[in-house]
């Protein structure tokens, strides 16, 4: 099934990599019509992608079938300053983007029912900061060149269906097949690794050794990465749904509802080389095997109403709420080395749950051409004191705009512009406990998709 997923993307885009944090890992609408929209999606119809946002806005979906192609491209800006030190994220192998996230699908009509099936990308985050920035300096300043970078990508193929139970109440439900893949190389400087020994989150056979070769100037290093266009190091497949309803209050009114169940993927296994790294930069590698526990995505309520004000005119708004506290309160890692003995490590994320507020607009200037914009609030999951450079997943405000041109009654091409504006956060220093370390991350990303009616 890996393979099938795999393949399924590839043959979508000559090359397919992730897409980076927006709404920590999610992005932030998916598809076209909802992200150039502000991300809402769960009062009105967004095309075939409400598969995996609100399915029981399929209801509003055209008779007959209905066929979707499309493509998200993701650039990122990230920067992490440190004591007059520089580190900026760049195009150094596939990890980096600019990102492409495919999404294929396709809906049919039944009477009253709606039946469908896609493939989407969820979201995930992505940076890299290369090999010779001082995120790659031992504690005392030796240089390891040694990469920092992740690549996490969440995948989701759903088969979901819509009923129009009255003229005016709707249900729909969908459910995922889900496939996490994820890699990451990350240098832990010799206090951060003392730190969490300190904490008790550092145990096993290993540790005794790897600090005796680390010492008080060194670091530690993980390396747990497949250097291919898709895919990671380290995945899994799983399941994941979502429920749905809309309403009609009114003849210009729609409220809908969804929650989005938490997803059930488990441990992320594979491959992965631990380095401890001396205070001169001798490295001492251990390669084994590797589980990252229960990583899994976060169950979520939205709220949304649409209100049809004129014949022209469109406004929607949504207010979502992400349990994000319950996934993402540690990231337990268990390292099993070839050569004997083991290391487990918990590292301390807290996220907190965040709500979420979008608001949207949509123009018909003329039977062809429909204009719309958005914007989104985002609250922050993560807690300043523990933001590592290689997952940036705190951006919060997203503008986007885009729109709709019809070739002809069954066919049309919708695109989609946001802009996730730049947030910076300082948070405590790699290299000392006494200065900080201020990052900053700022995004831009496009969505175009194509639609075909039969």
């Amino acid at each position: 099934m890996k393979k099938i997923i795999s393949t399924g993307s590839l043959i979508l885009a000559s090359y397919a990599c992730n897409t980076s944090a927006t709404q920590v890992f999610d992005l932030e609408g998916f598809g076209a019509i909802s992200r150039s929209m502000g991300g809402t999606s769960a009062a009105y119809y967004t095309g075939n992608t409400a598969l995996i946002s609100n399915p029981a806005t399929l209801t509003y979906a055209p008779d007959g079938g209905q066929l979707e192609v499309g493509l998200d491209l993701i650039t990122t800006n990230i920067k992490a300053q440190n004591n007059g030190n520089t580190a900026n994220s760049r195009n150094a192998s596939n990890n980096r983007g600019p990102y492409y996230a495919p999404q294929v699908s396709y809906v049919s009509q039944h009477g009253s029912w709606r039946f469908g099936a896609g493939m989407f990308a969820n979201g995930g985050l992505g940076t890299e900061f290369g090999t010779n920035s001082f995120l790659s300096k031992t504690e005392n300043g030796t240089q390891t060149d040694l990469e920092n970078s992740s690549r996490l990508l969440v995948l989701r193929a759903p088969i979901g269906f819509s009923y129009q139970v009255t003229p005016d109440f709707s249900i729909g439900a969908s459910a995922d097949l889900v496939w996490t893949s994820l890699n990451l190389e990350l240098l832990l400087p010799a206090s951060q690794v003392g730190a969490l020994a300190g904490e008790g989150r550092l145990t096993g056979s290993l540790v005794g050794p790897l600090a005796g070769f680390v010492g008080a100037g060194g670091a530690a290093h993980f390396s747990l990465s497949r250097n291919n266009p898709i895919g990671g190091g380290v995945d899994a497949l799983g399941l994941g749904g979502r429920l749905g309803l809309t309403y009609r209050i009114s003849d210009n009114t729609t409220v809908g509802a969804m929650y989005n169940l938490k997803t059930s993927v488990g441990d992320l296994e594979g491959r992965a080389t631990l380095s401890g790294v001396d205070s001169s930069g001798n490295l001492l590698p251990l390669a084994g095997d590797i589980r990252i526990k229960n990583f899994d995505m976060p169950a979520s309520l939205t709220l949304g109403l649409a209100h049809q004000f004129s014949k022209k005119l469109l406004l929607t708004a949504d207010v979502k709420r992400s349990y994000w506290s319950d996934v993402m309160e540690d990231i337990n890692v268990s390292f099993s080395a070839n050569s004997g003995g083991a290391i487990d490590i918990a590292l301390p994320h807290n996220y907190q749950d965040i709500t979420i507020a979008s608001i949207g607009a949509a123009y018909r200037y003329n039977d062809q051409l429909t204009l719309r914009t958005g914007f989104s609030y985002a609250e922050q999951a993560q807690d300043n004191n523990l933001i590592l450079p290689v997952i940036p997943a705190y951006l919060k405000k997203h503008f986007s705009l885009g729109g709709e041109y019809r070739f002809s009654e069954d066919s049309a091409l919708n695109v989609a512009l946001s802009f996730g504006l730049k947030e910076e956060v300082q948070t405590p220093s790699y290299l000392s406990g006494n200065e900080l370390l201020t990052q900053s991350h700022s995004q831009s990303n496009a969505v175009v998709s194509y639609t075909q009616r039969f």
